[in-house]
């Protein structure tokens, strides 16, 4: 069973990240944690995501925006730890929730800014605190449920364009990834069938994202805010469906 759910896991996770630059964190991750114990699941799928996070920055080299890394990374870390200190204690049912609330949200304010016409910030806006706190806030987020890619969007999304959102986003999540994997590790979470499972199904992330950047391309720049939005939206509900 571990298996399969890592290898459908694998496919999925490449190509959304590839197409939207969001973590599909959010989308597979509670859905696994409503089959498996969440700390398992979260160990199983971490590999995964930080593999998925190469395959998807490798299709948009270079097109981050430098300034954004420098801003979000540093909290994010720390963060990052916290979340992960927590998920070995205990799970996070009423953070789950919260998580939940602020995607719905998130969405309809996204699409009301659409409508308007303010999908997009004008250059230059980069107040640091916003920056601060949901870097720091999607690390914890991360730790916990691989699902900071919601928070790091959130500031990211209003301010960039399409290509620079993906690849900034993208590269934000993969050095996220890569840091979890250790914190994962030293505090055994992470375990070594992990580790050989996510290597095996490298082909399937391969594919996935080639698959994602055909997408990517193919969409204007209102149809892709639209669709990240629905994708956020969804996966907030199923979040407080459970």
């Amino acid at each position: 069973m571990e298996w399969l759910i890592v290898a459908i896991v694998s496919l999925g996770t490449s190509f959304v990240k590839t197409a939207f630059g969001l973590g599909a964190g959010v989308l597979f991750g509670p859905v696994l944690a409503l089959f498996l114990e969440p700390r398992q699941a979260m160990g199983m799928t971490a590999p995964v995501m930080f593999l998925s996070s190469v395959a998807a920055l490798a299709a948009h080299w270079r097109r981050w925006d430098w300034p954004v890394l420098r801003r979000l990374l540093p909290t994010a870390l720390a963060g990052l730890w916290l979340g992960s200190v927590f998920l070995a204690q205990a799970p996070a049912p009423h953070l789950r929730r919260a998580i939940g609330v602020a995607a719905v949200s998130f969405a309809v304010v996204q699409v009301a800014r659409l409508r308007r016409g303010e999908a997009v910030s004008p250059a230059g806006d980069w107040a640091p605190g916003p920056a601060l706190l949901l870097g720091f806030t999607g690390g914890v987020v991360s730790g916990i449920a691989h699902s900071g890619g919601l928070f790091f969007s959130m500031y990211l999304l209003p301010r960039l364009e399409k290509v620079a959102f993906v690849a900034s986003l993208t590269a934000t999540l993969m050095v996220v990834d890569l840091f979890r994997l250790v914190s994962y590790w030293y505090l055994d979470v992470l375990q070594p069938r992990h580790v050989l499972l996510g290597l095996l199904c490298a082909p399937l992330m391969l594919l996935g994202g080639w698959l994602g950047k055909r997408l990517n391309g193919r969409l204007s720049s209102r149809g892709f805010v639209t669709a990240l939005s629905a994708l956020i939206a969804a996966t907030g509900l199923a979040l407080l469906a459970r």
